[in-house]
């Protein structure tokens, strides 16, 4: 590889040369021009020759300019690229890795490959900073949507309330405040979504790690919902694999990630003749918890966005048909919090949520001190 003082000498030495062949035939003409008798050839053929010679000789110095500059970038950026090969490989020798980037006998092809591929980690930078961007703003057109929604509700039925102008019987004015009422519970349940969702998105939030028994947990939850399975005839029932599973994690936060998907199962599982939840023990210490309902289908197409924030299968963001579309991104952010997976399994028979958590946690305290 050329290197820089070697591109600096051979630009200084051109022009060094450009210049003192300027200097020359200027220096010849003046010389001519100042003899007591001007030769003809100093009227017309120095003056014409020296103004063509002027402009290739201007013209030449500033292709070796740009070459000179173009060459200095190629060398600045060939050894950057060598810089993060050494680092990409040294990561990957630090992290056990055997893959090595690949070495060519040609040092064009090995710089086209290295450039290759900053190329494409940048493009799939620049790709992921785009859908972030995106969510955004989907995030805050969905949050201005359901705010507005059920503001603009409470305004229109508490004017319809305090407008004295017109007479209204007290079943109507009952009905308005009921229904003024029962927005703004919508309103604080997205509000109280929107503070959990940030709270899990912030890193200064730790866990509050204990030991507890998965049943009791499970129990727990479907007590808030016994009156409501009444109503609508839902069988309600658990399954532990081994019948005492005591396992390590955050209870408050992790019974708010299963009540967030019975909730799920109520809103959309209609139907259903039974929402049941399971615990079995898998390999590597890791328990596998399934929040199971026997209603319709989840579309593949929704799937794979339904822990998205603000996502809903149906996308006319309707009150009566869904909640606020951060339930189960707030489920996911519990369970990433616990270094676990979540997925959905749906098909005509059984739409299933899956956790699966370590059976121990390592507290935040024993982090901070690594």
């Amino acid at each position: 590889m050329v290197k820089k003082s070697t591109i600096l000498i051979q630009t200084v030495l051109s022009f060094i040369l450009g210049v003192a062949v300027s200097f020359s035939l200027a220096w010849a003409l003046v010389f001519d021009l100042l003899k007591d008798k001007v030769d003809w050839s100093a009227k017309v053929s120095w003056p014409f020759f020296y103004l063509v010679w002027a402009l290739i000789s201007l013209g030449w110095l500033i292709h070796v300019w740009k070459r000179s500059r173009e060459r200095l970038i190629f060398v600045q950026l060939s050894e950057r690229l060598i810089q993060i090969a050494d680092q990409e490989k040294q990561n990957n020798q630090s992290k056990g890795h055997l893959h090595q980037l690949p070495t060519y006998g040609n040092q064009a092809r090995q710089l086209t490959a290295l450039i290759d591929q900053v190329v494409s980690q940048f493009n799939r930078s620049r790709e992921e900073q785009l859908m972030v961007e995106q969510s955004k703003d989907e995030m805050m057109t969905n949050i201005s949507h359901d705010l507005r929604t059920p503001l603009t509700a409470i305004i229109g039925y508490l004017g319809l309330v305090v407008n004295t102008t017109s007479p209204m019987t007290e079943q109507d004015r009952a009905k308005y405040l009921e229904t003024a009422y029962h927005k703004s519970n919508q309103m604080k349940t997205l509000v109280e979504d929107l503070f959990e969702f940030a709270k899990l998105q912030s890193t200064s939030i730790s866990l509050n790690i204990t030991d507890f028994s998965l049943g009791d947990l499970f129990d727990q939850v479907l007590a808030n919902y016994v009156m409501e399975a009444e109503n609508r005839q839902l069988r309600f029932a658990t399954n532990l694999d081994p019948r005492l599973i005591v396992m390590a994690g955050d209870s408050d936060k992790l019974a708010r990630a299963l009540i967030n998907l019975v909730e799920n199962a109520l809103k959309y599982g209609q139907g259903a003749s039974f929402i049941k939840l399971t615990g079995q023990m898998k390999e590597q210490d890791q328990v596998e918890i399934r929040v199971i309902n026997d209603g319709p289908a989840i579309p593949s197409s929704s799937a794979k966005h339904i822990f998205e924030r603000f996502y809903r299968v149906e996308e006319s963001r309707n009150s009566k048909t869904g909640g606020t579309g951060l339930g189960l991104a707030i489920v996911k952010g519990i369970v990433d919090q616990h270094h676990g997976q979540v997925r959905v399994e749906s098909d005509d028979d059984l739409t299933a949520f899956v956790l699966t958590l370590p059976l121990k946690q390592v507290k935040e305290e024993q982090e901070n001190e690594q």
